[in-house]
């Protein structure tokens, strides 16, 4: 490349250029958002729906929506960068079913418009990040190792206060699903928890191969086992940071091979220490590898050279290559986390990130009148059939009365076991009318997530409320006007439980019981089978699985009188579509009229899910939040990395070129001790 025909920086190998002063880069409307003015010509984007990018970009306020995803397009190839920030969050309380709220915080910066030398950003607490890569998708906007080094260009505004991390690349934290957090995965004998949108859950297992402890021939001696890795295993050799330190030198850190800290400093502060100063490194590795060599080829060593105003401040030999991976976890979780950049400050890491955590919210348990009223309302079915279409409009259903019924049960003190309390249950008793179906609504909208199951439970007890010659049912009921309802399983109370009944449902022979018996009676509510007529009751059986046709759902039934019985419903909404709200109650069915006069109650009516947001203290002070959470104060207003490393005679050139193209910016380049341009 001859230098002396060009006549401005160099363009060549030019990956990512950001300018503040160029409207394509920044300006009013962007917010503080930039935007690189080149694209590396090895740029690749797609078509490509990150359902699941708030689960990691909600933890540095790209997003205050947890279970929001991003799109990204095929012309999507500049990278990008946005102002760093963190949630505040507000979850409900187990007497709310609204959702969570959230307000975003942003660290301090502002953008300058005003004053000769162009736009550009004042930080104070505030910086830039964006990611280039995204490991298992067809995205990457600058390459992860550099076969003929880096270079790495900052224009920066320094005043005497001016100190703190200017650049950071690589991972911006830990893996943060990696401890997996027991309110997202519940390990055990079976998995259960929240799902990704490929249906992976919110954990992370390395797999390794573990010699078993008997084996019949040598090829069956070795198993697959998974264990969950330590934290710092994902930033080894994957991130690195410069700054400027308090008495004005330069630095370096970086977390090495063994897991280490590395640090540096130079040995004499830059020159001059205040005004728009030019901060170059360049990376120049002892062999230089093409593109089909860089994934297998080991670490390299070479030359690390700081540069201020073109001129070398500090050259450090043997340096390690610096060069970037993914963690070792489903894709999908670790969005925008490795292949990170950072401009005008580090990382914090995991200081501020969040996880779903289990919630019970409570639908009825021991409340008054008030609270009946306020929050129950009885109709007809409200999901339509062929021949069936319910009323529009909330209005109260006769036949049946809610009341507040506190004379009828009582519960054992627990630190005086003679005394005993006044249960105050939720009573439904019928009057008589001519409905064949109530439904008793809870009133409020519930707010649901998707990817994770939510479970309804309540207990019931029936007093003399259906006639035994009918076919009697009580189920909870989930219906929605945005989304589809998933039913996972269900437990409802069926009076009388016949055989007809049973086989009718499930259409699957005359052995429906896990023992392969026969059904033989029931009696009084209780349900007898087997060879010996075993009971059925509350404490070994009560509960009967079937199937329904075409389908794999195990639904189960229970059944009796005068006897507190569970009820269950577990649902769950159509896998990435978000937050919805569902109306839930209780369904009562007859094929033909309820006792007048007759009762049944309802207590303990709650449901649960996955969908609250807490911090995992596990994850709080770990290596990156430790030592690169640093910003740095001072002006930023130009970025830009070449993928391969600069002669000093470039850098002088590029340090001549921004010196002339804006000489109110007074920066000083000098040669030799000689002023070239001031």
């Amino acid at each position: 490349m001859n230098l002396e025909c060009l006549n401005d920086i160099i363009t060549n190998n030019l990956a990512i250029q950001i300018d503040l002063t160029k409207l394509k880069s920044w300006d009013l409307n962007s917010g503080l958002t930039s935007y690189s003015l080149t694209k590396w010509s090895g740029a690749i984007s797609d078509n490509i729906n990150l359902f699941d990018f708030g689960l990691t970009g909600f933890d540095n306020g790209r997003t205050n929506v947890m279970w929001s995803g991003i799109t990204i397009k095929p012309n999507d190839t500049l990278f990008s960068m946005y102002r760093i920030g963190y949630n505040n969050v507000i979850n409900p309380t187990i007497e709310e079913t609204s959702g969570i709220t959230v307000t975003t915080e942003y660290m301090s910066m502002s953008a300058i418009t005003s004053g000769v030398s162009g736009n550009y950003f004042e930080l104070d607490g505030g910086y830039l990040q964006g990611f280039f890569k995204l490991g298992g998708y067809n995205y990457e906007l600058l390459p992860t190792r550099y076969g003929a080094g880096i270079t790495i260009e900052t224009l920066l505004l320094l005043n005497p206060d001016s100190q703190g991390i200017f650049y950071m690349m690589g991972a911006r934290a830990e893996d943060k699903y990696n401890q997996h957090f027991s309110g997202e995965t519940i390990t055990g004998n079976t998995v259960v928890g929240v799902t990704s949108s490929l249906d992976n859950y919110l954990d992370a297992f390395e797999s390794y191969e573990s010699l078993k402890n008997a084996f019949r021939s040598p090829e069956e001696m070795m198993e697959t086992k998974h264990r969950e890795t330590s934290p710092i295993n994902n930033i080894k050799n994957n991130v690195i940071a410069f700054e400027i330190t308090n008495d004005k030198k330069l630095a370096y850190k970086y977390v090495n091979n063994n897991g280490l800290v590395i640090t540096n400093t130079s040995p004499s502060p830059i020159n001059p220490t205040t005004g728009w100063t030019i901060i170059t490194m360049s990376f120049t590795p002892n062999i230089i590898l093409n593109e089909n060599e860089l994934e297998c080829s080991p670490q390299r060593i070479g030359k690390l050279i700081f540069y201020v105003n073109g001129r070398a401040n500090w050259i450090i030999k043997d340096f390690p290559e610096f060069y970037f991976n993914g963690f070792k976890n489903d894709n999908e979780k670790q969005l925008s986390v490795p292949y990170s950049i950072s401009w005008g400050g580090g990382s914090f890491g995991l200081a501020e990130s969040w996880h779903y955590d289990y919630q019970t919210y409570v639908i009825y348990n021991n409340n008054n009148q008030k609270y009946i009223n306020d929050n129950f309302l009885v109709e007809p079915d409200p999901i339509p059939s062929e021949c069936y279409t319910p009323p529009t409009g909330d209005t109260y259903l006769n036949g049946l009365i809610l009341s507040a019924d506190s004379n009828t049960f009582s519960y054992v003190d627990e630190c005086y076991p003679d005394t005993e309390h006044p249960l105050t249950t939720l009573r439904i008793e019928y009057t008589g009318g001519t409905g064949n179906t109530y439904f008793i609504k809870f009133l409020q909208p519930i707010s649901v997530l998707s990817n994770r199951d939510y479970v309804v439970n309540l207990s019931l007890y029936n007093n003399n409320l259906f006639n035994p010659l009918y076919e009697n049912k009580v189920s909870v009921l989930i219906y929605s006007d945005e989304v589809d309802i998933n039913v996972v399983d269900d437990v409802e109370y069926v009076y009388p439980l016949t055989p007809e009944y049973i086989m009718r449902q499930q259409m699957l022979g005359e052995h429906p019981f896990p023992d392969r018996e026969e059904y033989q009676w029931v009696v009084d509510g209780i349900m007898y089978y087997g060879e010996t007529g075993f009971p059925v009751t509350q404490e070994n059986a009560l509960i009967v699985g079937y199937k329904r046709p075409n389908s794999d759902i195990i639904y189960h039934a229970t059944t009796g009188n005068d006897n507190w019985l569970p009820l269950k419903s577990t649902f769950r909404t159509p896998d990435n579509s978000g937050q919805k709200f569902v109306y839930l109650g209780l369904l009562i069915e007859t094929n033909g009229e309820l006792i007048s006069g007759g009762t049944m109650f309802i207590n303990d009516f709650t449901y649960t899910a996955s969908d609250i947001l807490v911090q995992d203290e596990r994850k709080s002070g770990l290596t990156i939040e430790q030592n690169f959470d640093s910003s740095f104060y001072g002006g930023i207003q130009k970025l830009r990395i070449y993928d391969r490393a600069f002669t000093s005679q470039e850098i002088l050139h590029n340090a001549i070129f921004e010196s002339k193209s804006d000489l109110t910016k007074n920066i000083l380049v000098n040669k030799g001790g000689r002023i070239i341009y001031r």
